[in-house]
């Protein structure tokens, strides 16, 4: 029987929803209320519900900070939120959390929650039913897995193709047509980060590779683990004629199947050209080497290029200008500014075509420095995630999660802007983000999913300005905090949080600071 828990500050509502529950015949068992934050915390580790059904609006904790904290103890636990407000930034963080439903109190019916909660009850079911499958599968698998290890090693290593097809046989792996096509499927470390601890990444690996596996059932596709967070997917084909589209097709499943059901992302670079079985490890070593070729590229899955990039092996410059960002971030508790120096290191590795190796070593670099400057510790495992990351994108998130680690620890728990208005707390994520280039009203509506008009009529109503306003301070408090450095010249900070202009920036910043730029250096 699955577990449901309530929570709601407002007790006369929390019993009218236990009546709602127990009218709903659902079988589903309450062992849980809780009218505060605390006692829900605590109630949700002792209990371990299925379902959680939380207000939003709780002192303390609210309902989303609370589901955000569930998630960390149980990431498959569903939610549905009651509300007595119809905001956006509440339904988009609700979305984001995964939620089964977002319910306006007043709309509240025994029919209605009875339709959220079955949906959740249907999707656990689902989850569970898969998991089962792979828990009835998981010792077959992993015995196959090593097999299959193997059968690449020795694929790899040169083996007679006789001996190597009927291994193949024995282990599944049927390959009776004359051409090969392949590609190779990566693991988005950060993405999954994001969701999971860094001690279930091999068992999202494997999920992932279950995925693959069970998705080319009844075709060509041979699924083969080639180590670390990479999948080696190989295609038995008759020639050359339509393969492209055949394995992109594959590789997109793959990847919509792993986002729907493990919330991670997935890298991917494919062969356009057929193969024989005797070019096969040649082959092999020629896509891997042509990997780091799209490590500045952003889509999803792309084609290997031809011939492999030519890269410069180290920047110009010694990085000073990361540096004291991150040193001025960690002495303002300001994770903007981790986010600026990031960023610019990343575009300019990109400009100038640096090799992979070389920005991922300065990235780690600067983590180093940073842990030792601040006397914290860097999370176990990061320079080996870091040191093979797919693309650049997914190096510097990775890199920005652990300085925020860092940053926690500093501060005993990273800031957290709780005094602000948990949607204004939402909007400046995005700004946080995207601190090197000026965001309009036009970017943030389009982020959140709304029509400008009325995101700007809500903005001015929730912040008391404009949003233009709003931004501009955001970046002259940045600027005013990069001005602080003794050598900081007014140009490279105006350029570094996206002013191309220098007049204009020295205009905006006495707007709003009351002096101008090279007035405020010179104090």
């Amino acid at each position: 029987m699955m577990k449901i828990m309530l929570i709601d500050d407002d007790v006369p509502m929390l019993e009218y929803v236990g009546r709602l529950l127990a009218e709903s015949n659902l079988g589903l068992a309450l062992v849980a209320s809780a009218s505060a934050s605390e006692q829900a915390l605590e109630q949700f580790r002792l209990t371990e519900p299925d379902i959680v059904v939380t207000d939003i609006g709780m002192p303390g904790m609210d309902g989303l900070e609370l589901a955000e904290a569930f998630r960390v103890v149980n990431p498959e636990v569903r939610l549905l939120f009651l509300t007595c407000y119809e905001d956006f930034q509440y339904s988009k963080r609700a979305f984001q959390l995964d939620a089964d439903d977002y319910i306006i109190k007043d709309e509240l019916s025994a029919k209605q929650l009875a339709t959220s909660l079955d949906k959740a009850m249907r999707r656990i079911r689902s989850r569970r039913e898969l998991l089962d499958r792979y828990t009835l599968q998981q010792d077959m698998m992993r015995h196959k897995e090593a097999l299959k290890q193997s059968f690449l090693k020795q694929l790899l290593s040169g083996s007679s193709e006789k001996e190597l097809l009927l291994f193949g046989e024995r282990i599944g792996i049927s390959w009776k047509l004359p051409y090969f096509q392949h590609a190779v499927l990566h693991i988005d470390a950060a993405s999954a980060l994001g969701r999971y601890r860094n001690q279930d990444l091999p068992l999202i690996h494997f999920g992932v590779a279950n995925i693959a596996a069970e998705l080319s059932a009844g075709t060509a596709i041979t699924v083969l683990p080639s180590g670390q967070s990479n999948l080696y997917i190989i295609s038995n084909i008759h020639g050359s004629v339509g393969i492209e589209d055949s394995l992109q097709a594959y590789l997109a499943s793959v990847g919509d199947k792993v986002h729907q059901y493990l919330k991670v992302e997935l890298y991917g670079i494919y062969s356009k050209d057929a193969f024989s079985f005797h070019q096969i490890s040649a082959s092999y070593h020629s896509l891997m080497s042509r990997c780091d070729s799209i490590f500045y590229v952003s889509d999803a899955v792309v084609a290997a290029p031809e011939r492999q990039v030519s890269f410069r092996q180290s920047f110009d410059g010694r990085g000073d200008k990361e540096r004291s960002l991150l040193a001025l971030g960690f002495s303002e508790g300001n994770m903007s500014l981790f986010d600026l120096a990031i960023n610019g290191l990343t575009q300019q590795a990109a400009t100038e075509q640096l090799s992979p190796r070389s920005m991922k070593e300065r990235m780690a670099d600067l983590v180093r420095q940073s842990a030792y400057e601040t006397n914290t510790e860097v999370e176990d495992g990061f320079y080996m995630l870091l040191g093979h990351a797919f693309t650049a994108d997914e190096a510097a998130r990775l890199t920005k999660r652990e300085l925020r680690n860092l940053l926690g620890q500093q501060f005993n728990g990273a800031p957290t802007g709780s005094e602000k208005d948990v949607r204004l707390q939402a909007i400046d994520s995005y700004l946080e983000a995207n601190a090197d280039r000026m965001v309009t009203s036009l970017d943030m509506a389009a982020h959140l999913h709304l029509n400008a008009s009325y995101f700007s009529r809500f903005f001015k109503r929730l912040a008391g300005v404009n949003f233009t306003d709003y931004v501009n301070q955001y970046k002259i408090n940045l600027a005013i905090a990069m001005l602080k450095q003794e050598h900081e010249t007014v140009e490279n900070v105006a350029y570094t949080i996206g002013f191309s202009d220098r007049a204009y920036f020295s205009k905006v910043f006495k707007k709003y600071s009351g002096k101008s730029p090279s007035e405020y250096k010179g104090q």
